[in-house]
């Protein structure tokens, strides 16, 4: 496949050879896994990559941070999913927290703000369900290949494999940990930063009410809002 194929399709062209490569259930080699590296780099190339694993089991380990790097990157917030639920589902939300969380706090304003939308994303397989006008319960799912593409959280359609509760247990812990972590990052880099741009993009990603911070986060929490108050940033 030449680059200019590649360049000419959009980001939701499945090639011929796409569905080739699945049927393979290949083991990549070290030239396949750079060529991937380099083309998740590339705004015209790149898709070509997620629509590649989208329809894979696995991804290689050495594309995980470059899969990251390229929703980090997206400048439209409603397609770094592509990249971000390929890594959810293979590596696992801890993961992805972890270095999300890690790319904010080292990276330059710009890639702060391309982590802030890709956050939106960044979801635990945790979901609160209630059937009818029943208790709310928290349940936890993990896709399921159906032969044709991962399922959503959808716990009707067979798409899943359910937590068992020590699995929903250790899933709370984990979040709640990280979501602490990626709460106090944000709070404290508004409040130090000045940037218009990153601040209302941080603005977006934190609740709106004091109550929705855990007791860990309440101090920075106070802090936040009081700033909020002397400098207004606007919701959209």
């Amino acid at each position: 496949m030449g680059k200019e194929e590649i360049r000419s399709h959009g980001k939701y062209w499945f090639p011929e050879i796409v569905y080739v490569i699945r049927e393979l259930s290949r083991v990549w080699n070290e030239k396949e896994i750079e060529i991937c590296s380099e083309y998740l780099k590339q705004d015209d190339k790149k898709w070509f990559v997620a629509n590649l694993f989208a329809l894979q089991k696995n991804i290689p380990e050495q594309l995980f941070e470059t899969f990251i790097d390229a929703a980090i990157n997206e400048s439209d917030p409603s397609l770094n999913e592509e990249y971000i639920s390929p890594c959810l589902r293979v590596f696992g939300f801890e993961r992805v927290f972890e270095l999300l969380n890690q790319r904010f706090q080292e990276g330059n304003n710009q890639t702060k703000i391309g982590v802030c939308k890709a956050y939106y994303w960044a979801r635990s397989p945790l979901v609160q369900v209630s059937k009818g006008n029943g208790p709310w319960e928290t349940k936890g799912y993990f896709s399921k290949w159906n032969g044709h593409y991962y399922g959503d959280y959808d716990w009707d359609s067979g798409t899943h494999f359910e937590m068992t509760e020590s699995e929903i247990s250790e899933c709370e812990e984990i979040s709640s940990r990280l979501l602490i972590k990626r709460r106090s990052l944000l709070i404290e880099e508004f409040l130090k930063n000045q940037d218009t741009d990153l601040r209302y993009q941080i603005k977006l990603v934190l609740p709106d009410e004091i109550s929705s911070f855990s007791s860990e986060n309440n101090e920075l929490a106070n802090s936040y809002f009081h700033e909020l108050k002397k400098d207004f940033v606007p919701d959209n």
